[in-house]
């Protein structure tokens, strides 16, 4: 038996394999001071959090997404909407023909949201595969207001909480007192490159990560808590479907 025993590829081929996988899929892109792989731990951490408690294993993540207003700053690396599509519909089919009936997808970049849905509607169309995609920080903004009194956005506090729980010395590294160069994206206008790899959701030119550990792990878990809330009603509605 696998020292790893929901990892997927620390598995030997004698081991038992999982009908249902967790993917974590993410991309490689500049989050100001945070780490260009930042979407990439998010997914990770979350789909390891929760593969043991849903009996679901883990596949690799898979680091390059659709990048589009950000491909211009250092660091960002990603692929065509074209090739991403082809990914998950290969990997999809893959896991179907290895028995795999359920594929649930940990997203943790904003511009791969719309490809991945439509790849996900097709393998369940073609093959008969149950999935679901979620992009984790859609599902509690109430709470960023609550914890840290806004709604920061992309390379903001609710990122950085994922990178810390992923790799807790993150913590220490990140200027708490520095204030950063941020652009708030409006309606109605579309500018490539975008000005800025800190994108802040609500108004302002600036951000900051002056925050305790403790207000990053309780957003983190109350992230997971509806997540898991959200799987449990989608996993309980799937078993009654003939």
């Amino acid at each position: 038996m696998s020292l790893h025993k929901n990892l997927w590829q620390f598995k030997s081929t004698y081991d038992p394999f999982s009908q249902r996988v967790f993917w974590p899929i993410g991309t490689i892109e500049a989050h100001g001071p945070l780490p260009v792989g930042t979407d990439n731990l998010s997914a990770e951490y979350i789909a390891k959090r929760l593969a043991e408690e849903f009996s679901a294993d883990v596949l690799p993540t898979f680091p390059f997404g659709v990048n589009r207003s950000l491909v211009a700053h250092r660091g960002s690396l990603g692929v065509s909407l074209e090739t991403f599509k082809a990914v998950v519909e290969d990997v999809g089919q893959a896991l179907r023909r290895n028995g795999v009936k359920e594929l649930i997808v940990i997203n943790g970049h904003g511009g791969n949201t719309q490809h991945l849905k439509e790849a996900l509607h097709r393998l369940h169309l073609r093959h008969g595969m149950r999935t679901l995609g979620v992009d984790w920080w859609m599902l509690r903004p109430e709470l960023s207001k609550e914890i840290f009194g806004e709604v920061q956005g992309h390379g903001g506090v609710e990122e950085w909480a994922f990178v810390v729980a992923h790799s807790p010395r993150f913590y220490d590294l990140l200027p708490k007192k520095e204030s950063f160069a941020a652009y708030h994206p409006r309606p109605g206008v579309s500018v490539y490159p975008a000005p800025r790899s800190i994108l802040l959701y609500m108004e302002g030119r600036s951000n900051s990560y002056a925050f305790s550990k403790d207000q990053l792990d309780r957003y983190v878990e109350g992230v997971i808590e509806a997540l898991k809330d959200l799987l449990n009603e989608v996993f309980s509605g799937w078993e009654e479907i003939p």
